[in-house]
Parts: C-alpha cells; sequence; structure tokens
C-alpha cells in the first residue's frame, strides 16, 4: 500500500480482522508510528445492515458477530470525510468489483460514492490474498468499486 495515505492526520479506516480475513495488525501499528487518525468499521445495525467508522482508541471487544470493535465509543465520522478505507474482501474481480460476505454494509455506507461524477472520495482500498482474485462476474448495480487492491504480490490500481 502506498505510504502517502499513512502520514500524520490523514484518516484512515479499516476493519478488525474477522474469520479468515487478512490480519490489519501490522498496518495499524505502522499507521499509529506515523500519527494516523485510525478509525474502525462497526456494525451498528444488522436488521438494516448499517455500519458506521469510530476511532480506534483503547481495548475492543467482541462485537456483532464476534468481530472486535472499540469498547469506548467516541462520536462517528461519516465516510466521506475519510482519506482512506481498507476493505476486506471475499474476492474481486478485474475491474475491482469487491465480493464481500453477502451483508452490502460497506455498499450501504459508501452509497454515496456512485451518485458522485467528479470527487469520489475517500480512496477505497481491498486487502486481500492474491488467490483471492477472480474471473468470475458478481457485480451488482449497488456494488461500489474499490480504487486499488493490495495483495501479497502488489498494490493495483484500477481506472
Amino acid at each position: 500500500m502506498h505510504l502517502r495515505w499513512l502520514r500524520a492526520g490523514k484518516r484512515v479506516a479499516l476493519y478488525l480482522p474477522f474469520d479468515r480475513e487478512l490480519d490489519t495488525a501490522a498496518l495499524i501499528d505502522a499507521a499509529r508510528r506515523r500519527g494516523v487518525q485510525l478509525f474502525v468499521a462497526v456494525i451498528i445495525d444488522r436488521r438494516h445492515c448499517r455500519l458506521r467508522f469510530y476511532p480506534l482508541r483503547g481495548e475492543t471487544r467482541p462485537g456483532v458477530f464476534g468481530i472486535s470493535v472499540p469498547r469506548l465509543r467516541a462520536a462517528p465520522v461519516l465516510p466521506q470525510w475519510l482519506d482512506l478505507i481498507v476493505i476486506p474482501l471475499v474476492g474481486v474481480d478485474s475491474g475491482g468489483r469487491r465480493l464481500g460476505m453477502g451483508g452490502g454494509y460497506y455498499d450501504r455506507a459508501l452509497a454515496f460514492r456512485r451518485r458522485r461524477t467528479i470527487w469520489k472520495g475517500p480512496h477505497l482500498v481491498g486487502l486481500a490474498f492474491e488467490c483471492q482474485r477472480t474471473d468470475a462476474d458478481f457485480a451488482q448495480s449497488w456494488d461500489v468499486r474499490l480504487d486499488s487492491l493490495a495483495t501479497e504480490s502488489g498494490v493495483e490500481q484500477f481506472l
């Protein structure tokens, strides 16, 4: 991942790993050393598949589905105000269309990106293993496309 996103003052959201998702501990450590403001995705409403981004400070506890969440929650930040969001995935196609676990949490939280024509912010990076790439076409009309994909082989930018 490009280090330009990991500079002091940048607002970066990421996930705390669940099940077999790629571990983000090294990314969290690197970001903290550089003075990045860190936020984590937290499911706040299972019924309506809603998530918000909360500051990552202090200890965590198990949340919905057993996914770690901050123990003490400050006010969430709107995703529009983030510089970078690192997103987990199950699969990704050659166009940067992400297959998640099926809840549509990120698609709902980032739906504003589909309505914008000029500024698409924040930058969306999928974090995955190379073997999670696929040739299958599974995109739906509501899917939010990734800007980049980071794997053990490097970073790919999508146009």
